[in-house]
């Protein structure tokens, strides 16, 4: 389906999580909260907790259906093994159509006081858009970089502010902007596990990698939720509930069309954003965080570097992989994609052969289906690069802030790039109507 716009379905799937709801809502970070490990608000204009019957009331979270410390002994210390469940044994159950860490707030795709009002939302072609609707996703994701969000970022683990032996609670959160926050949630989701000071076993990458939106089976389902969060983030900040994110086509161009001052920013040849961009004042948060911590703390986003570490964008200009990726890929490589009928299937992760999902997320040839990883010479530079496409191959392109994929959400140019990615998958589901046996896997696989 070759269409300049696509008509996102707003389906509300039960069984996808609202990504944000796994995260720390103001309220709920006293030491009172944290002792009683129970996050349920009174919201606004209501007197009962999560709002009551009608509404939603506060239940015991129950245990996921994976734990992936049973294979892996070392993520048992990771806050994200059982999420939430370290910080908070109770939480809002909300009714439909009701969501929201207080049920405050609608599912997706429904709107107004009582949440219901449905209506479609339509996802452009950002090469389309109006002069005025560029400086409004401009200008909306600038307020969305100034704005306090509800929702605050941990600084330290658990066990850090919970000592289980003496029962001091020393809270370790800190305010952050709604843009910043949603950057944190992409790099929380995406780093590194915490593992035990004497434990050596980081020497073998996979093994440290504890990345719960990447190289699985969840790749596509976490983004289009972490995506459509964004969405409503940037509606409520900009008060505009019929804004949408727009998808660039990267297949249009061999070259990045919209590294442009009209769209995302022109660079120049060391990667600086043109000081005419509206992005060029912003900062890369976290990206230097293993630098400030190792492994063994979380980012703190309002960590400032003297000088500051900004944006940097040089598509193209990247030189470890080859020629191939000093362009953008090509629109017969996503029609290759397409033809897999297979949506994942064992191993489940970035060695899976001739499948969907690792098409798209860039670690399967786009000429063969197969898995193909980089061959690293003795001097740790590659021989023969690996299979790097679709997803990742933009990402590469790049060649900048969006090469560090924990913390490229920072550059505004990865919400194009992933309402693309959203687009291919919407189209494969379409093509296979695959929507239900797709909501009984992110049942027991996604968090």
């Amino acid at each position: 389906m070759q269409t300049a716009e696509l008509v996102v379905l707003y389906v509300v799937v039960a069984t996808l999580a609202h990504v944000t709801e796994a995260q720390f809502p103001r309220v709920c970070t006293t030491v009172d909260h944290l002792r009683s490990k129970e996050c349920c608000p009174v919201p606004g204009g209501y007197t009962q907790p999560c709002g009551g019957p009608g509404r939603g009331s506060c239940q015991v979270i129950p245990d996921g259906t994976m734990k992936v410390y049973d294979y892996k002994p070392n993520w048992v210390r990771d806050d994200r093994s059982q999420w939430p469940k370290l910080f908070f044994n109770r939480s809002c159950t909300c009714e439909f159509p009701f969501s929201g860490y207080d049920c405050s707030k609608c599912v997706w795709g429904r709107y107004g006081s009582a949440c219901d009002v449905t209506k479609t939302i339509v996802r452009k072609n950002v090469k389309g858009l109006s002069s005025e609707d560029r400086f409004k996703y401009q200008t909306y994701l600038n307020r969305a970089k100034t704005d306090t969000s509800d929702y605050v970022v941990a600084t330290e683990f658990y066990d850090t502010m919970v000592n289980s032996s003496t029962s001091v609670i020393d809270p370790s959160f800190v305010d952050v902007s709604v843009y910043d926050f949603l950057v944190w949630m992409h790099y929380y989701a995406s780093r590194e596990t915490i593992l035990p000071e004497d434990n050596d076993i980081c020497k073998v990458d996979e093994d440290c990698e504890f990345d719960t939106a990447h190289d699985a089976v969840g790749f596509l389902t976490w983004h289009r939720g972490f995506l459509l969060e964004m969405e409503r983030f940037i509606q409520e900040v900009n008060s505009d509930p019929d804004w949408a994110i727009p998808y660039w086509d990267w297949t249009a161009s061999e070259q990045c069309d919209i590294c442009t001052n009209d769209f995302v920013g022109a660079n120049d040849d060391s990667g600086n954003l043109d000081s005419g961009s509206a992005f060029s004042g912003w900062e890369a948060l976290c990206e230097d965080a293993e630098e400030q911590h190792g492994i063994l703390k979380p980012c703190d986003p309002n960590h400032r570097r003297n000088p500051p570490l900004k944006l940097t964008r040089n598509p193209g200009g990247q030189d470890k992989y080859g020629e191939t990726l000093r362009r953008l890929p090509r629109r017969e490589e996503v029609d290759f994609a397409l033809r897999f009928a297979t949506f994942d299937n064992s191993p489940f992760n970035k060695t899976s052969d001739c499948v969907f999902r690792n098409l798209v997320e860039g670690y399967a040839d786009t000429r063969t289906g197969k898995y193909r990883p980089d061959i690293i010479g003795p001097d740790g530079e590659n021989v023969v690069p690996g299979a790097h496409t679709l997803h990742n191959h933009v990402h590469i392109y790049l060649h900048g802030t969006m090469s560090a994929v924990p913390t490229s959400s920072n550059d505004p140019i990865f919400w194009l790039h992933h309402a693309s990615i959203d687009r291919i998958f919407e189209k494969w589901l379409r093509k296979y109507k695959s929507l239900n046996k797709l909501q009984r896997w992110t049942r027991c696989l996604c968090p």
